[in-house]
């Protein structure tokens, strides 16, 4: 057993969640087929899966019966209309996306989230400006239409009385490629994480012009998107609720163990340096952006949705009960209890 293991299990006996990563299983449930569940990422990997990262990492997922099999797309569009077509079960999106689907007559619910708290920031290339009225007019990288990274650069300009219209918008892909579109001189700004951002400033040809959490503190960053035809299926039910379970359980412990939760994103991102990515998530940490109690805010989709329609980037308000599902929130919590 490894040290990042053994004090994985440990912090699982201190704080009663019961990770159980050298439990062995009864020989009835060694002998059951594990449950599959298939997962779309709209993004290459990056920090705000930590969550979900480190009890994949680990062999949590597996020991408790479940596979999860990652398909990555390009943007939460994509993302969504793979879940909606049959050939994903969940993928975790921006809540603009989820709202614009349930508008135009989607059945899905938000179940959780790893990040519920947006923790994107606005950068430009140094030779743009140091405003963000010298934005105006200029062109961004972003992963897609209606994707996040288009609609709140719009949201904040607005915010900011700057006229958001003239604003074009490239799709580019993840985050890295969008920083190096901006480096590149490809493009002007973009929308983009803690961890890339900060990157970025490292670099030194980019600079952080706004914080979205600077307007908008209660704004949604991303949820657990499902199918109600699938939270309806008993046995994918059970899935998610041990997929939810994992994920809290993921991010109790890159909470209260940065470094060692650091360590498993550096597997995924080996061209990362390890002391940018502690610092990144030391920050993300001290933001305390993490579904600790599995991330469903009522508040946080009641915030968004009002303030995606005050600027016009929705037809109108998503009501909570159109777009938010607790149930499986509620099993998992009820097996690692709150925090």
């Amino acid at each position: 057993m490894t040290e990042f293991s053994r004090r994985l299990r440990l912090l699982a006996v201190a704080s009663s969640v019961a990770l159980g990563l050298a439990v062995a299983t009864s020989p009835a449930s060694a002998q059951q087929q594990p449950m599959k569940l298939k997962l779309v990422l709209p993004t290459a990997v990056t920090s705000f899966m930590l969550p979900y990262l480190v009890p994949q990492d680990q062999g949590w997922y597996k020991q408790h019966g479940l596979e999860v099999e990652e398909t990555f797309v390009a943007g939460d569009s994509t993302a969504l209309r793979t879940v909606i077509a049959g050939n994903g079960d969940l993928t975790i999106i921006g809540p603009l996306t989820v709202f614009e689907a349930v508008i135009g007559g989607a059945k899905v619910k938000c179940i959780g989230s790893w990040q519920p708290i947006v923790d994107y920031r606005i950068v430009a290339a140094n030779s743009v400006g140091a405003s963000l009225k010298d934005l105006a007019g200029k062109t961004f990288a972003s992963a897609g239409p209606s994707d996040m990274t288009t609609e709140l650069p719009k949201m904040v300009l607005s915010k900011h009385g700057i006229d958001a219209s003239g604003l074009r918008f490239i799709q580019v892909g993840g985050h890295p490629a969008r920083l190096q579109a901006v480096e590149a001189g490809k493009v002007d700004a973009t929308l983009i994480n803690t961890l890339t951002a900060v990157k970025g400033e490292l670099d030194g040809k980019v600079r952080v012009l706004e914080k979205v959490t600077d307007d908008f503190p209660s704004f949604g960053y991303v949820s657990l998107t499902a199918q109600d035809a699938d939270l309806a299926n008993p046995e994918k039910r059970k899935a998610f609720e041990i997929f939810l379970e994992g994920n809290i359980i993921g991010a109790r412990f890159t909470q209260e163990h940065p470094d060692e939760a650091a360590a498993v994103l550096q597997k995924r991102t080996p061209d990362l340096d390890l002391a940018l990515i502690k610092r990144v998530v030391a920050e993300l940490d001290g933001m305390k952006v993490w579904g600790v109690n599995g991330g469903n805010d009522a508040n946080v989709l009641e915030f968004t949705s009002h303030v995606a329609h005050e600027l016009k980037m929705i037809d109108r308000e998503v009501k909570v009960d159109e777009v938010m599902s607790n149930s499986i929130q509620d099993q998992a919590l009820a097996a690692v209890g709150r925090m």
